[in-house]
């Protein structure tokens, strides 16, 4: 039997979406791809080279252009939304608009409120299956991880996941 591939690449990935929430940092914070803004201004923990929490305050990029050419030193532009404030089903639409076109799972994360029943949290993936989707991601706060990002001024206190101190957890 002799079996010919329409293409050599029928079977690898072609296109694939880059989690880019903390990539964008290093480009100057200047987009998270398909993800939404999570907070005009918001604090994110990262890891030092010594492997202690540090807290890095940051704006976003199309917010501080906003905020620059505005003239005014707070407030965002009309129209701008959070991702906390965009439903779930709402980071699931935008993602299936682009899933068609991808060939991996994208890097998408929903962030749900840590009040969030487990009937709610169900339904997203419920919602994300029946939507074809290759994977679905949510980041629901609580006691043990804390948040890795904060809106300005909450959270402050908020331990990282993964210090030292924590590793028997």
């Amino acid at each position: 039997m002799n079996i010919t591939l329409e293409s050599p690449c029928s079977t690898a990935t072609l296109v694939a979406i880059a989690p880019t929430g903390t990539i964008s940092l290093l480009a100057g914070n200047v987009s998270s791809g398909l993800e939404p803004v999570f907070a005009a201004s918001y604090s994110r923990k990262v890891l030092d080279e010594e492997g202690r929490p540090k807290e890095f305050m940051l704006t976003d990029y199309a917010v501080r252009l906003w905020r620059e050419r505005i003239g005014v030193g707070a407030g965002t532009p009309p129209g701008f939304i959070t991702a906390t404030q965009l439903a779930a089903r709402a980071h699931l639409d935008m993602q299936a608009a682009l899933q068609h076109f991808v060939d991996n799972a994208i890097s998408k994360t929903i962030n749900v409120p840590q009040d969030c029943s487990f009937d709610e949290f169900r339904h997203i993936y419920d919602l994300a299956y029946r939507k074809g989707l290759r994977g679905c991601t949510t980041f629901r706060p609580n006691p043990v991880t804390g948040m890795v990002l904060s809106e300005m001024g909450a959270g402050a206190e908020a331990p990282h996941c993964c210090v030292l101190e924590r590793e028997s957890d």
